[in-house]
């Protein structure tokens, strides 16, 4: 059945009449007796009763209108949102998906200029691990209009921009007294990683290879799950992390952590917006693209 047949059946079935629905319709009755026709056929359900010059709607009729009338207004619906891009291009909402450090820390501290840039738009975040990000970005009917993620994504459907730059670095107890320590001691600190997936994870496993150091060698005395759960931990002596330095500043200014140098390791690494190549982007996304780099600039106003 397609969506005019539909129309066709609701006008018939509210003036229990053929020769009305064609008139509101613009239709001949035979077209409207043809649309009916072709209805009843597809779905093997007789849909009117002619009693005298009367249109009676059969049960099944009354089933398909209840149904009928929601599919038409979703279409009204549908109709009215693509026409209001025309008067208003900016509204709705923006979905991204964001792995962790932009989640938590990247996208909020921009937030305030992403409203004044796009004041009537709802942003709706919500975070995975990055591999997580890229997955569901290139899902065939994608969720998410944007993604952030902690490393560059390499990939013929989705493009990427480079946002943010950012360096991992070892978080101590802020009782630990040591400024610095050489690489080699890492194997010997109860480290405390993030999951597998994690972009930070990968990012340092893959900086320790570089320098020599297996990272099956270390003593990791814990997987979590988030950044915070990990500044939390060391906060409370439960070991040491390799964490993102924009997500620490604050506590390091603050005393609640200490950053220790390792000496001869420095693990840069930057964040990035990826979005779908292929699919024709809402115009506040195509604006958003636009403007990213300049969205994401400058650092975030912390404090104790």
């Amino acid at each position: 059945m397609d969506i005019k047949q539909l129309e066709v059946f609701a006008r018939v079935f509210e003036n229990q009449s053929f020769s009305k629905a064609a008139q509101q319709l613009g239709l001949s009755q035979p077209t409207v007796s043809t649309h009916i026709q072709h209805l009843e056929d597809i779905l093997g359900k007789k849909l009117f009763d002619r009693v005298g010059r009367k249109v009676i709607p059969t049960a099944e009729a009354k089933i398909l209108y209840r149904h009928a009338v929601e599919i038409l207004k979703k279409r009204e619906e549908a109709l009215a949102e693509l026409l209001s891009l025309d008067r208003k291009p900016h509204t709705g909402t923006l979905k991204i998906a964001a792995s962790n450090i932009p989640g938590d820390y990247l996208i909020p501290h921009a937030l305030r200029k992403l409203r004044e840039t796009f004041p009537e738009v709802t942003f709706i975040l919500e975070i995975f691990d990055s591999s997580r990000v890229v997955s569901l970005l290139k899902e065939q009917l994608p969720s998410f209009d944007v993604g952030f993620v902690g490393f560059e994504v390499k990939d013929p459907k989705l493009e990427v921009k480079k946002i943010h730059d950012d360096e991992i670095v070892l978080i101590a107890p802020p009782y630990f007294k040591k400024n610095s320590v050489e690489i080699e001691e890492l194997a010997e600190l109860p480290l405390i990683f993030r999951e597998e997936d994690s972009g930070t994870r990968k990012t340092v496993e893959e900086a320790l290879r570089k320098h020599g150091l297996d990272p099956k060698t270390l003593r990791i005395v814990a997987y979590l799950g988030s950044n915070t759960a990990i500044k939390e931990a060391v906060k409370r002596g439960a070991g040491f992390g390799l964490v993102s330095k924009y997500s620490v500043e604050d506590e390091i200014e603050c005393g609640k952590l200490r950053l220790v140098k390792v000496k001869g390791l420095t693990i840069k690494r930057c964040f990035y917006a990826v979005r779908r190549r292929d699919i024709t982007p809402l115009p506040v996304v195509r604006t958003l693209w636009e403007k990213i780099e300049k969205l994401f600039k400058g650092g975030k106003n912390g404090g104790c």
